[in-house]
């Protein structure tokens, strides 16, 4: 009887540092990783990333050594280029298994990026909870977010037109604010504490 090959081996990819929101045609920088299900090293081979068409719009070769804290997740930064027009672009990120001295399925894998008109203003936010400033807070107005500092203070970079401004902390809770943006501002959002569980209530039905 003819014998027959084993079955191929499973790659698995992985896309991070995707930025929240980048401006139309700006550039920006994603890591890309591809590992075999048995191990094996990839260093070397090659990753594409597809645009929503198919298209092949950038390519790169995973580096020698794994990131950081895995045994064989080899990886790769590439830059990309955001599409001309706003909204949620999706790309794919596609390995080439060919040549590799143990057969390996080929992969790929989609992400999305949101793609935002280019920032015209800044929007200085402001978090205080009883008057005390509320730092590590994250305020989002769409997908623009950014982080308080000590002082309590965010700055977004944002195009005009109209926003919902939130504000998450653990144990804080904010309203939405409504806001226009037409030139740059500064804004306050009054946050207050959330009580502590008590361990010792008893539920009951």
């Amino acid at each position: 009887m003819p014998q027959t090959n084993a079955a191929a081996h499973r790659t698995s990819l992985a896309v991070w540092e995707i930025p929240p929101a980048v401006g139309v045609g700006e550039h920006f920088r994603v890591k890309i990783g591809a590992k075999s299900s048995t191990g094996c090293a990839l260093a070397g081979r090659a990753v594409e990333v597809l645009d929503s068409g198919g298209a092949v719009i950038a390519a790169a070769r995973l580096g020698e050594a794994p990131w950081p804290g895995t045994d064989a997740l080899f990886w790769s930064e590439i830059e990309l280029r955001a599409p001309a027009a706003s909204g949620l672009t999706t790309f794919a990120v596609r390995f080439d298994a060919s040549g590799i001295d143990e057969p390996h399925d080929g992969a790929s894998s989609p992400f999305e990026v949101a793609v935002v008109a280019t920032p015209e203003h800044i929007l200085t936010v402001t978090v205080l909870a009883g008057g005390v400033a509320v730092a590590d807070a994250i305020v989002r107005a769409g997908p623009i977010r950014a982080t308080t500092d000590a002082a309590g203070r965010a700055r977004l970079h944002l195009a005009k037109g109209q926003y919902e401004l939130a504000m998450w902390k653990s144990g804080y809770d904010a309203p939405l604010v409504p806001l226009a943006v037409e030139a740059d501002a500064a804004v306050q959002i009054e946050a207050h504490t959330l009580p502590e569980d008590d361990p010792d209530a008893i539920w009951t039905a």
